[in-house]
């Protein structure tokens, strides 16, 4: 018997993704690679603005 997704099953699980979507993962893909920083634990639409200024920010502008 074929078993069906869950109603509540992350489109970005089935690899369907919205553009928006892609967007994100590439630059968050981008940064972690450009800045060796661990990406969130938690989807990035969930981080607070500290910890949003915490992973994006420019450590070569920081304290100008």
């Amino acid at each position: 018997m074929p078993r069906t997704p869950a109603p509540h099953t992350s489109p970005r699980l089935t690899g369907e993704r919205d553009p928006d979507d892609q967007l994100l993962v590439l630059l968050v893909a981008t940064w972690v690679l450009a800045t060796g920083r661990t990406p969130p634990d938690r989807p990035i639409d969930q981080l607070g603005p500290e910890e949003l200024i915490a992973f994006w920010a420019d450590d070569e502008t920081a304290g100008r």
